[in-house]
Formats: structure tokens, C-alpha cells, sequence
């Protein structure tokens, strides 16, 4: 071959030019490749020479100053994969001669990258990311109609839109997020859209249009930005996994169509949604979170085996009766607070283990059964529900640390002597036709957990309570060295001098026979309760007084 034929079929031809503010302490270390044989070569700008490679691995020797990058290619209409991730590209880049771009781009973890200007491309795409850059104002991608794979655009913080072209490529992971989309997201291009979607903390993104799919989703995530109205995801038969589209102040309902797939973790909180939720079609489980809207009225579920570990429809509107019973591995915690208009809850059985049932500041009416729980324990808050007449309990061996029945209208006795293992502070207060508890037999430890009058060992003040039998307790442990000690407050419950004076000798015997692990209490029966005697109901209460109250019991008593 001729010199001159040698040196016409390696010139240059076309040049790509852009710039880098790469420096001493970083690896410059872009990847090309070509859809036929080829070469190119680099000039990396700071007089160092040219370096014939598709793979440079340099490092500059300046401390970042921006420096003019040219690659040099005889083909650069048939240069294919790009990858610049993390070389510190400035300012904006021009792919406009990359006609042929596809398969891997990515030039992402550039701080200081603004724009990127496209042309059409016939290519498949399986990674399209420019993550962790500045890429400002409107990004347009609509000249790739095989884009698909992996779609990563998020921690742009000014990136306002994306314009997008239809593909019926597969998308496994579509990530815009931490950015600044503003309006409306529209990716009803997409009929192969599946895997994760995540197009969270946009705060001016209103609403995400899509087409239907048959792709199985993972995760779908929206969270934190201001969908507006309703969100459609109603051709989403895969939908499943984990479902993100919490704190959204303006979403008002969503549109679901059942799904083949199971749901690990479903939030919907801190939205508007409106009137009642529809889940019917959803294989739910796990966490379960439509806590914070204000104007839901209620939730309509269809029967699932899965475990609940957290389900929460606290500070809603939820009115009526709110029905579970599909439910029958509900579990962990269940709140329904905060409901002034919810007055009952159709559960079915469940083995699962309760930390946490609270059903607190509601409008429960009549008899609350929960018998249907054989491991209810943790914390049990029923307080504030005015007509909440009774509770049904069933054997329990778990662990109760706060039990709350107070501010509702217990009626007679109420029975917590199936729940072997209550313990740490037991408050029963204020139910006026409250007239007796029945204690279990218990070795748990009791204290204060708090100074104010509602946060004692046992609260039970305020109620219609006579004699009241706390032998099943003599085995517990009153911890009068925590922080805020252990009190008995029996406060205003109309008691007579006889009740009053068997349950003061009742402490007596308790306390002889316990004296390491009943000493030092405080006893609160004062109130509208009568004073204790040395006679009435055959019981003397002065004695047992003076024993409680000696050297040894170290009992401190208040009866007036």
C-alpha cells in the first residue's frame, strides 16, 4: 500500500468536541465503541499529546481548570456506545453527529453538565443515564425510538421535562427523581414500561400519564411531589412490589386493575384522597399506610393471605364500619386512630403477633371484639372512644407494656385476666359505668411511666369502680426505683368504706408476703371515694394503713 493511500484511509475525518474540568484528583476514563472496525484517538486538551485508544485511562495534572476535549474518528456517524460516567463533562454536550448512538450512554456524576443535544438514532437502548449532573430546563429524548432498559435521569435538581418518543421497548428501571419536573410526565409512549419507576421528590410534578402494560412493576414511586387529581394506574396488571405516592397534598383518588402480583409495601399517606379507596383488585401485605387523609371515608379490601406487618388508616375519615375480616394475616401494628366518624372494625382471625393496636379517638360503638387475636400484645390503646361499651379478649402470652381504656363507657366489668403477661402500666380511667376489672395472674414489673395523673402503674380513676381484687397481682414486681417510681391510682371511683378497706388489707397481704418486690408504692384512693375505717365491710382499713405505711413497706398512702 501507498504512503499516500495509508495516510487518506487513517485521517481524521470527523472530530467530537467537548469539554472536561477533570483534575489531578480524578481518573479521566471514557469508553467509545463502533458499530464496524475502527479507531479513534484523543487530544485531551492540555498539550500532552494524542492517545490512540477507545478506552483512555488518564489523569490530569491541573487542579480542575476547564480544558477542550477533542476525539477524532474517521466514522462518527457509526460511533455506537458512549460512556463518560463520572469524567467531569462541563457545560453542554453535543451528540448531534452520533447517529447512530445506542446500547450503554451514560454521563452522569458530571456537577457541572447542563444540557445534552441528540439526534435520531435507530438504536436499542439499554442504559440511557446522565444521574447526578445539572442538566437545566427541557431535555429532549424524542428522537430515540428504541430507548429502552434502564432510563436514569434523576439528581438533576434543574430539570424541568423530558419529551419523549413511543418505544415498544422493554423498560426495566425508569429513574427521574430528585429533580424539578415540572407539570405533567408523559410516558403513555411506553407500552413495555415495568421493573422501578421512580420519579419521587419532584415537588412540581402533577401528574404521570401512562399507557397500559404487562410488565411486572417492583416498585412504582411518586412520592413526595404534587400529583394532582387522579393518578391512573389502571393498565398495570403487574403492578406490585412496592407502591410509593405518599405526601402528595393534591392526589385525590387513585385507579387501580387487579393485579397478579403480591404488594409488599403500599403508602398512599399524607394525600387527599377522597371518599373511598379502592384495593379490591390487590394481593396486599406487609406495610399498608393510607394514614393522613383528611376526606377518606373508607377502604374497600379483597381477601389476602399475606402478612401485615404495619397497617395504618389512623387520621382519616373512615366511617361506618371499617372491615378487615378478609385480612387473616394481619399482624405487628394496626392503627385506625383518629376516625370521629369510624364506630367499628370487622376483623377474622390471625395468629400473628400485635406490638401495636391502637384504635384510639374514635367512635367505637358498643362491643369491640378482639378475641379473634390469640398473640395481641406491645401497646393497646382503645382511649376517647365515648361509646365503646365493652372489649372481648382471648388467651394472649404476649407481652402487653401499655394498656389505654380510658375517656369511654365501659360498662361493668371489663376482663383482661386472659392476658398472662400485661404488664409495665395498666390505665382504665374515666368510663363512668365502669364497676370492676379482673386482673390476671401475672410476675410482670409495673411503673410510672410518666408524673401526670393519667401515666401511673394502674390508672383507674374517674370510674363507677366498688372493690376491686388485685391478689392475681401479687407475683408482679411494682418498680418504685424507675425514673417516675409506681403508683396505684384508684382516684375517684365512689368507692364505699368496706371497698375501700378490703382493698387497703388486700395491699397488706400482697405486701407481707411480696416485700422486696412490693415496697415503697404510692397509693392514690382519695377523691370521691369514702375513707377508710377500722370496721366497715369487716375489714380493717386503719390497720392495714399503719402496716403499709411502717419503716419496712414504706407504702406512701393518700386517702383524702
Amino acid at each position: 500500500m501507498s504512503r499516500g493511500n495509508f495516510r487518506a484511509l487513517n485521517k481524521d475525518g470527523d472530530t467530537f468536541t467537548f469539554q472536561t474540568n477533570s483534575s489531578s484528583g480524578t481518573t479521566f476514563d471514557p469508553f467509545v465503541s463502533i458499530l464496524s472496525l475502527g479507531r479513534v484517538s484523543w487530544d485531551f486538551g492540555d498539550g500532552s499529546g494524542r492517545r490512540n485508544t477507545n478506552s483512555p485511562f488518564y489523569t490530569y495534572s491541573d487542579g480542575g481548570t476547564i480544558k477542550t476535549v477533542n476525539m477524532h474518528t474517521k466514522r462518527m456517524s457509526e460511533m455506537n456506545w458512549l460512556n463518560m460516567g463520572g469524567d467531569d463533562i462541563y457545560g453542554h454536550l453535543d451528540l448531534t453527529q452520533w447517529s447512530n448512538l445506542g446500547g450503554t450512554f451514560s454521563v452522569g456524576g458530571s456537577a457541572e453538565l447542563t444540557g445534552v443535544t441528540h439526534t435520531y438514532s435507530p438504536q436499542i437502548f439499554t442504559l440511557y443515564g446522565i444521574i447526578n449532573s445539572d442538566i437545566t430546563g427541557h431535555h429532549d429524548v424524542s428522537m430515540f425510538p428504541n430507548l429502552g432498559g434502564s432510563f436514569q435521569m434523576y439528581t438533576n435538581p434543574n430539570l424541568t421535562s423530558i419529551t419523549h418518543t413511543a418505544s415498544t421497548e422493554v423498560f426495566t428501571y425508569y429513574g427521574v427523581y430528585s429533580c424539578n419536573l415540572t407539570g405533567n410526565l408523559d410516558v403513555s409512549g411506553f407500552p413495555n414500561l415495568g421493573g422501578l419507576f421512580l420519579t419521587r421528590f419532584n415537588a412540581n410534578l402533577t401528574g404521570v400519564t401512562h399507557t397500559p402494560s404487562p410488565q411486572t412493576f417492583t416498585k412504582y414511586d411518586v412520592n413526595t411531589c404534587d400529583l394532582t387529581g387522579n393518578l391512573d394506574v389502571s393498565g398495570f396488571s403487574g403492578l406490585g412490589g412496592v407502591f410509593y405516592t405518599y405526601v402528595n397534598p393534591n392526589l385525590t383518588s387513585i385507579t387501580h386493575t387487579a393485579s397478579t402480583q403480591t404488594f409488599t409495601d403500599y403508602r398512599v399517606q399524607s394525600c387527599d384522597l377522597i371518599g373511598n379507596h379502592d384495593v379490591s383488585g390487590l394481593d396486599l401485605g406487609g406495610i399498608f399506610y393510607v394514614y393522613g387523609n383528611s376526606n377518606l371515608t373508607g377502604v374497600t379490601h379483597t381477601p389476602s393471605t399475606e402478612v401485615f406487618t404495619n397497617y395504618r388508616v389512623n387520621t382519616c375519615d373512615m366511617t361506618g364500619n371499617h372491615d378487615v375480616s378478609m385480612l387473616s394475616g394481619l399482624g405487628g401494628i394496626f392503627y385506625t386512630s383518629v376516625n370521629p366518624n369510624l364506630t367499628s372494625i370487622t376483623h377474622t382471625a390471625s395468629t400473628e403477633v400485635f406490638t401495636d393496636y391502637r384504635i384510639d379517638n374514635s367512635d367505637i360503638t358498643g362491643h369491640h371484639d378482639v378475641s379473634m387475636f390469640p398473640n395481641l400484645g406491645g401497646w393497646f390503646w382503645t382511649q376517647w372512644n365515648t361509646n365503646l361499651t365493652g372489649i372481648t379478649h382471648t388467651a394472649s402470652t404476649e407481652v402487653f407494656t401499655d394498656y389505654r381504656v380510658w375517656g369511654c363507657d365501659l360498662t361493668g366489668t371489663h376482663d383482661v385476666s386472659m392476658l398472662s403477661r400485661l404488664s409495665n402500666n395498666f390505665r382504665c380511667a374515666s368510663c363512668p359505668n365502669l364497676t370492676n376489672v379482673l386482673f390476671p395472674t401475672t410476675t410482670e414489673t409495673f411503673l410510672d411511666p410518666g408524673t401526670n395523673s393519667t401515666s401511673k402503674a394502674f390508672t383507674m380513676r374517674d370510674c363507677d369502680l366498688g372493690y376491686v381484687d388485685f391478689n392475681p397481682l401479687s407475683g408482679i414486681t411494682m418498680d418504685v426505683n424507675s425514673t417516675y417510681g409506681a403508683t396505684i391510682y384508684l382516684y375517684g371511683n365512689t368507692m364505699t368504706a368496706g371497698e375501700v378497706n378490703h382493698i387497703l388489707v388486700d395491699f397488706s397481704g400482697i405486701t407481707t408476703n411480696n416485700i422486696t418486690r412490693w415496697s415503697g408504692v404510692t397509693l392514690d384512693i382519695s377523691g370521691d371515694n369514702s375513707a377508710p375505717d377500722s370496721s366497715s365491710g369487716g375489714y380493717d382499713g386503719i390497720a392495714a394503713i399503719s402496716y403499709l405505711t411502717g419503716v419496712t413497706p414504706s407504702w406512701t398512702i393518700i386517702t383524702s
